[in-house]
């Protein structure tokens, strides 16, 4: 009897994904390929011809419309991967239903859309996790291992610089204008809570547009934590190529995550520099094994739906420095 407990007990999560574009698209090839403890048995489109195709393929369940996914009683969890501007109807409509959430970052695009999805996550006690994959970066995972031995943080340096994309009137509508800074520096505003295990006290920014209506394609941000330590973010979509990166500087020593070109490299007293091993990994597989396994044990999410709103309060903290010009301080 005992091994029938623990048989039942390590059956996979039954899930359900809402959104199979680009990024959801990601998802489903992961978990129809590798072993995360989620088992996909249904999937929502608003693409109705690839969604049957989708599913026909993969001996799925469609749901061409996201409700009558989320009222399956047969799916325990759901992953949100749709336009942040579908995210607070569809979240409260999954915590409703009592399904576990995993919701594709920004976990909103304002304050009070995140705090409604906190708040009605918190009291219904369901699990709920952000995806803030470039916590999952091996880069990061190795930066964060050598980071004692820089000695004391001077500053911290961050930049993701993007290739420029020509952004669709439909993406500019389901973003609600908002550009570089939501859709890929909000990586990085998580980044440094992440880092420094700490929160910000301020915040000041610069933020450029190519005409006065268009979604944002610069931002260049200062933040300073609650211990004092100023950190300095780079994000833009105005070349070509990639470049990402973090960058610690100690007195000790400086160390830097390249997560593009997997590289990590510590420089230290009279330029010696030493190279970690970082064999890439797919982040995402990583996230879903952990989202099913706090699920599964009942711990709590590695990263909460709290951590997502921070990330958004402080998305919105720059948009309102830029603006008027000032540091923005944080509560």
């Amino acid at each position: 009897m005992k091994r029938k407990r623990a048989a039942a007990v390590m059956e996979p999560i039954p899930i359900g994904l809402i959104g199979v574009g680009h990024h959801g698209s990601r998802y489903l090839h992961h978990l129809l390929s590798v072993e995360t403890g989620g088992k996909l048995i249904a999937i929502s489109r608003r693409n109705i011809e690839e969604g049957i195709r989708l599913a026909t393929e993969h001996s799925l369940r469609f749901y061409p419309n996201y409700h009558d996914l989320l009222a399956d009683s047969a799916i325990q969890a759901v992953l949100i991967v749709t336009p942040p501007s579908l995210n607070l109807p569809i979240a409260l409509e999954a915590i409703q239903h009592g399904k576990a959430v995993l919701l594709e970052k920004p976990l909103a695009l304002t304050h009070t859309q995140g705090r409604q999805i906190v708040e009605a996550a918190t009291q219904a006690q369901v699990p709920f996790m952000t995806a803030q994959t470039l916590r999952y970066e091996p880069a990061i995972r190795q930066l964060q291992g050598i980071a004692s031995s820089l000695g004391h943080w001077e500053y911290l340096s961050c930049a993701m610089r993007f290739e420029t994309s020509p952004a669709s009137p439909e993406k500019k509508m389901s973003w609600n204008n908002y550009g570089a800074l939501m859709e890929f520096g909000i990586h990085l505003l998580d980044l440094v809570r992440f880092l420094t295990q700490d929160d910000v006290d301020s915040v000041s920014a610069d933020i450029d547009r190519p005409a006065s209506q268009a979604p944002e394609h610069r931002a260049y941000i200062k933040l300073i934590t609650r211990r004092g330590l100023p950190c300095y973010l780079d994000i833009s979509r105005v070349s070509q190529g990639r470049v990402t990166r973090a960058e610690i500087i100690g007195v000790e020593g400086q160390a830097l995550a390249d997560w593009t070109t997997a590289i990590v490299r510590r420089v230290s007293r009279g330029n010696e520099t030493t190279d970690y091993p970082c064999p890439p990994s797919a982040t995402l597989v990583a996230l879903l094994r952990d989202f099913c396994q706090a699920i599964r044990t009942g711990n709590p999410m590695p990263i909460t739906a709290e951590d997502g709103l921070r990330a958004v309060e402080l998305a919105e903290a720059c948009y309102h420095s830029a603006k008027t010009g000032k540091p923005v301080f944080l509560n």
